[in-house]
C-alpha cells in the first residue's frame, strides 16, 4: 500500500517592482501618511463628473444624491444629510444658511446616538469656532421610542 503523497511546495511571492527600486511603494507611503500621520488626501475621492451630477441633482427641490453610505436630500432651502449604515445609521443632519451663519441640526435616530452626540457637542462646537462662517449646532430630541 504505497500511495505517493503530493507535497505542495510553495514558492516565495515577491513583488519585483518594489524590491528592485529599494524604496517604498508610493501607494503604501500615501496610505501610511493618511492613516498614521493624519495627512489629508490631496486627491478628493469624488470626481469632477460626480460633483457636477450632485450639483445638478441638488439644484432642484426634492433632489437626492447618494454617495457611498450617505445620501443628501434638498428640501426647500436646506440640505439633509442622512447616514445609511454604520454605528450612526439613521442620523440626519439638516443644514441651512441663516443670516447669522450656518445652522446645523442633528436628528439622532436612537437614544444611544442622542447620548453620544450630547457628550460630543461641546467638543464639536469648540472645533467649529473661528470658521469663515459661524456654524451653530443644535441637537434635536429623538422622536422615536427606539432604545439601545
Amino acid at each position: 500500500m504505497n500511495n505517493p503523497m503530493a507535497i505542495a511546495r510553495t514558492s516565495k511571492i515577491s513583488f519585483p517592482s518594489v524590491e528592485a527600486r529599494q524604496e517604498s511603494d508610493p501607494e503604501m507611503r500615501r496610505l501610511f501618511n493618511r492613516y498614521f500621520c493624519g495627512q489629508q488626501e490631496d486627491d478628493n475621492p469624488i470626481s469632477n463628473k460626480d460633483r457636477l451630477t450632485a450639483k445638478a441633482l441638488l439644484s432642484r427641490d426634492g433632489g437626492v444624491y447618494r454617495q457611498g453610505a450617505a445620501e443628501v436630500i434638498r428640501q426647500g432651502e436646506q440640505l439633509c444629510y442622512r447616514l445609511l449604515n454604520g454605528p450612526m445609521m439613521g442620523l440626519v443632519i439638516q443644514a441651512s444658511y441663516q443670516p447669522r451663519g450656518i445652522q446645523l441640526q442633528l436628528f439622532p435616530k436612537t437614544a444611544r446616538q442622542s447620548e453620544l452626540l450630547a457628550r460630543l457637542l461641546p467638543k464639536l462646537n469648540e472645533q467649529l469656532q473661528g470658521r469663515r462662517f459661524a456654524i451653530h449646532l443644535d441637537l434635536m430630541p429623538t422622536n422615536t421610542a427606539e432604545t439601545r
